[in-house]
């Protein structure tokens, strides 16, 4: 997938307090890009925030730590999930800033911060939120993106066509609906091939992909229903649910029930035979403001044409036990299965995932996986094959990363994965190392480079990477740089994939939260040639 580098606008505001207090203080953000190692999310302003801090998302009252930072800028920042919360473009984030304020008229030169950058490929566009009076007869607050994107694919091998997809992309969420306790949220894509319009008019719902598209009528702070395609964050695992979910809060105690169908396997539409239903339990406990846990365990039942397909046992577990340390770890037990036709009681563990992190200190961070995951199914994917190979390889089994910053500007980071079972023909062992270093002296710039090798018994081989980019024209230009080399050897079949992949992006704000970005990226290997050519429109609201 060609990479996307945007510049965020920095908005800077300061607030100054008679006296001297320190207090704990939320500052609120929202989410604005998602990859498959990163969430982004982008504040009015990041002061307080600091890279190893935990950001939270608000559940029933209780503060669930989702997110621990790993880069810094003035208006965002970006880190890794920790958590089991199935977050989306513009889904509010909560940083703990403990606010000093004192009376100066400027800061002295000594206690002027030097802001730290994210790198710039990994800069993503900030949403912009329309807050509409109490007045407004339509909702309290209204956020959304609407985006605009050409995906052309070429290539010089004969036989293989040149094509071009569109997708329109569409998100939205509006509190408080005419000033009644209903909500909305929504995230839908309508993508297609230019060449096939004619097959898409006829068959509109194979190109539309609706992820999210939901109302929740809130029959008070603790008790909420919910109507329509939504993905509950207490039962991550099952997807999204097309229908009916219901919750309510007592005390530390949060009791709820599902009833409703899974998508189509097909193509993502409704489809009523695979009915599913099923409760679950969670409690919230806290030691103090900065540590939490959770606990979900919940019973489920899925059919497929309404016969009884699969039952069962399902738990989730997350916390925070301090500043420091996160876990996050979910299970499923099947209590049920059939086999062949024929129905059977059974107790198998079938899935876990397990994740915690530590960083004592501001340098200094680590963490440990364990993934017994299903394989994960894509409905759309833009990755190119050697993309696809790595994340397939290195997805599964126990991993761990070692994340260190010997100076302000340079971050160092290693990997190891290492994954057996009695399907593999041989144990599999991947391991690599990245260098992030933050506005290069001289031609203030930001360089990444990566390294990663493969070894099982499907795929033998190495990975380089290496990226440099800049911003022109006090930020309204920014331009990227790239290249990655792939070598791979698959021992079962004696073939090779050589690549050479070049890419480069550019990006002009337009207005303050509209963007157009230009991508180009290039395969190349032996007399065979593919060329990606991105071109979008995305504006917030």
């Amino acid at each position: 997938m060609v990479k996307r580098s945007i510049l965020l606008v920095v908005v800077l505001f300061q607030i100054n307090l008679l006296g001297q207090t320190a207090a704990k203080k939320e500052k609120i953000g929202q989410v604005t890009f998602l990859t498959s190692q990163n969430i982004y999310v982008r504040f009015e302003n990041t002061d307080g925030i600091s890279i190893n801090d935990t950001l939270y998302v608000r559940s029933n009252k209780k503060l669930v730590p989702t997110v621990l930072v790993k880069y810094v800028s003035s208006s965002s920042c970006s880190g890794i999930l920790i958590g089991s919360a199935q977050l989306k473009v513009n889904d509010s984030m909560i940083a703990l800033i403990v606010e000093k304020t004192e009376i100066k008229e400027k800061p002295t030169e000594g206690e002027i911060k030097t802001e730290e950058k994210i790198p710039a490929q990994e800069l993503i566009p900030a949403p912009a939120k329309l807050q509409i009076s109490k007045g407004s007869s339509f909702a309290r607050r209204v956020s959304g993106r609407l985006s605009i994107a050409s995906y052309t694919s070429m290539s010089n091998t004969p036989g293989l066509a040149n094509l071009q997809n569109w997708r329109y992309t569409l998100s939205m969420e509006a509190d408080s609906l005419f000033r009644s306790p209903v909500s909305f949220s929504s995230y839908i894509n309508f993508v297609y091939r230019a060449d096939q319009w004619a097959s898409v008019t006829s068959h509109l719902g194979d190109a539309i992909k609706i992820y999210d598209l939901a109302f929740k009528y809130a029959f008070s702070k603790t008790t909420n229903l919910i109507l329509g395609r939504k993905i509950n964050p207490k039962t991550s695992s099952l997807g999204a649910i097309d229908g009916l979910q219901f919750e309510t809060a007592i005390k530390k105690f949060t009791l709820g029930a599902i009833v409703g169908s899974r998508p189509d396997f097909s193509n993502y539409g409704l489809n009523a035979k695979l009915f599913e239903y099923g409760g679950y339990i969670s409690r919230d406990d806290s030691i103090s403001t900065s540590t939490s846990m959770q606990n979900t365990v919940g019973v489920f039942q899925q059919t497929n044409d309404f016969k009884t397909d699969r039952r069962f046992l399902y738990f989730q577990h997350t916390s925070n036990f301090s500043q420091s340390f996160g876990l996050f770890f979910s299970s499923e037990f099947e209590l049920y299965k059939r086999k062949k036709g024929v129905g059977q009681n059974v107790f198998d563990i079938s899935s876990i995932f397990c994740m915690a992190s530590y960083t004592p200190s501001n340098w200094l961070s680590l963490s440990a996986t364990y993934d017994a995951r299903k394989n994960v199914v894509y409905y759309e994917t833009f990755k190119n094959i050697a993309d696809s190979i790595f994340d397939s390889a290195t997805r599964q089994g126990l991993g761990f990363r070692l994340n260190i910053r010997p100076v302000n500007s340079l971050w160092l980071s290693t990997n190891f994965n290492y994954r057996f079972s009695a399907a593999d023909p041989q144990p599999a062992r991947n391991y690599g190392g990245s260098l992030s270093y933050i506005q290069l002296p001289i031609i203030y710039s930001s360089l990444y480079i990566n390294y990663n090798r493969i070894e099982n018994g499907y795929v033998k081989g190495n990975y380089y990477g290496g990226s440099i980019n800049k911003d022109l024209f006090n930020g309204y230009f920014n331009i990227g740089l790239g290249y990655r080399k792939v070598d791979y050897t698959f021992p079962q079949s004696s073939t090779k994939l050589m690549q050479d992949i070049a890419s480069i992006d550019l990006s002009w704000r337009v207005l303050a939260s509209t963007f157009f970005t230009l991508s180009y990226e290039g395969t190349f290997q032996d007399k065979q040639s593919y060329s990606h050519v991105y071109i979008g429109l995305n504006t917030r609201f």
